[in-house]
């Protein structure tokens, strides 16, 4: 069990898995294995070499010198997890400074666990290629998880200023998006997402975007081999709340809500 801790990387990181998650839970204990209140956090605070004078939002501070992780979190196939009030968070602004900064986290959360697997009131920001991905992943409950875009893109547009690592189970193609995936779900069976808020609030730092919904064209993806159940999609700016295997199927502008546009219930069939 792990509690009331903070991981944090002194960048620049650009080949950094800060967190991987081998082990199971003991036969019998659902939730043995687990995690309350600790969280990622990248950058964005004193001592990361990864702050405002040295990556501010302008961009003049090149990518090389930051890059703050390769993969946040990582959850190897045979491990099981219980996941409370988590955040992996790759900082937007600086907390112990001033000021928005442009920083580049490869990955999110990728799970390829076969399970049984619990996030709870978890989330996700700002990577690059997406915020959760799982990957040939078994026995996932996901019960109220955010996300949020990299506010930097599409400029530059995923994967850059990384690139596609097979060995990662990385998207194979971007199909010519320009934003991260908030939640990309391939070859996997017996997941529930129960709450859920993918939001994108700016485009290259713009927020113009918001007033049209355009921050970006799609945020969340499942392929026709997975079996999945979502309840209480709710997402900010983004054109196809849904897509199935990268082809947006529904609109935001069916289910405005407010802010937000949300969707009660889908799955597959």
């Amino acid at each position: 069990e792990i509690s009331d801790i903070i991981f944090a990387t002194v960048g620049p990181t650009a080949g950094a898995i800060v967190l991987e998650w081998n082990i199971q839970q003991p036969s019998g204990q659902n939730g043995g294995a687990g995690m309350w209140d600790s969280h990622i956090r990248l950058g964005g605070a004193a001592g990361t070499n990864l702050e405002a004078r040295q990556c501010p939002s302008s961009g003049s501070g090149g990518t090389t010198n930051c890059f703050a992780a390769f993969l946040a979190l990582h959850l190897t196939p045979a491990s099981s997890a219980y996941l409370e009030g988590t955040w992996v968070w790759l900082a937007d602004h600086d907390l112990d400074g001033d000021g928005q900064i442009s920083l580049y986290s490869g990955r999110g959360i990728l799970s390829e666990s076969a399970g049984p697997v619990w996030l709870i009131g978890t989330a996700s920001e700002h990577h690059v290629l997406y915020q959760y991905s799982l990957v040939n992943a078994k026995n996932h409950y996901m019960g109220l998880i955010q996300t949020e875009t990299p506010y930097f893109q599409p400029n530059p547009a995923p994967p850059s200023p990384f690139s596609i690592n097979s060995s990662f189970k990385d998207p194979a193609s971007t199909s010519g998006l320009t934003s991260a995936w908030g939640l990309k779900v391939t070859t996997s069976s017996d997941i529930i997402v129960f709450g859920a808020g993918l939001y994108s609030f700016f485009s290259n730092y713009d927020q113009a975007c918001l007033t049209t919904a355009t921050c970006q064209s799609q945020i969340l993806d499942v392929d026709s081999s997975s079996s999945i159940s979502i309840y209480s999609l709710s997402t900010v700016a983004t054109t196809f709340q849904l897509s199935v295997n990268e082809v947006g199927i529904v609109n935001q502008d069916r289910n405005m809500d407010g802010f937000a546009s949300t969707l009660t219930v889908w799955s597959p069939t």
